[in-house]
């Protein structure tokens, strides 16, 4: 049985949440740098040397989308699919040979989420495999009922595709849902989607813009499911 949590909303309506949507690199794990790092080899592999702060600006986005961006900036005679290939490999491979941690504080977290009753879902850009080889790694998986990926979507972020096919999962209304982000593009993937939304400020991840979050925190000991119902 789910619980929901009504609140008067910006346009003085009563509004409930009932779902938290969480993004996964850098936020249930602290990936981002290996991500990085996964671009460099591979685009490396494809001829092209890419600067830090290019890859920190497509934070959160899906890889054909990020490789269709590449293709164009860089002029690449490749194809976006074995661009794309590569890079899973290099990723899968990582997971695979190296121990995975959680980022603090998120076990505590889903489990007040879990005993308030509300919905959970992970809605990453990543593909299914990597997502679940992650989640299964932490030990993860049952924290949540719902997984969305990016596989799924035409539009990957900062469209808010992602997080309203969440929302249909979850069979909430957009309006009824909290999303947890690290990255600008996440962010505004959310607010797009008419959610409210946590940034989380990871500092492996990069320069990122989470000015328009909702709210804004450091550390997961600072929010608990009563606060994400009253933002």
């Amino acid at each position: 049985m789910y619980a929901v949590y009504w609140q008067i909303s910006d346009n003085g309506r009563w509004q409930m949440i009932s779902s938290i949507i969480f993004d996964m690199d850098g936020v249930l794990i602290d990936s981002q740098p290996m991500h990085y790092e996964a671009d460099q080899i591979t685009l490396k592999h494809f001829g092209v040397a890419a600067d830090m702060k290019l890859l920190e600006s497509f934070a959160g986005t899906t890889n054909p989308d990020r490789y269709a961006r590449f293709k164009e900036l860089f002029h690449m005679p490749y194809t976006i699919d074995e661009m794309v290939d590569f890079r899973e490999n290099v990723i899968m491979d990582y997971v695979h040979g190296h121990d995975l941690m959680g980022i603090r504080g998120v076990d505590r977290l889903h489990a007040d989420i879990r005993k308030a009753g509300l919905k959970t879902a992970v809605a990453s850009s990543s593909s299914y495999a990597y997502i679940y080889a992650v989640l299964d790694k932490l030990g993860f998986r049952e924290y949540f009922d719902k997984v969305v990926s990016g596989d799924d979507m035409e539009n990957g972020k900062p469209a808010p595709d992602i997080f309203l096919k969440a929302a249909r999962e979850l069979e909430s209304y957009p309006e009824e849902c909290v999303v947890i982000e690290d990255s600008g593009n996440g962010v505004l993937a959310a607010n797009r989607a008419a959610m409210k939304v946590v940034g989380f400020i990871n500092p492996s991840s990069g320069e990122q813009d989470l000015s328009t979050a909702t709210l804004i925190i450091d550390a997961f000991d600072k929010i608990d499911a009563d606060r994400l119902t009253k933002i």
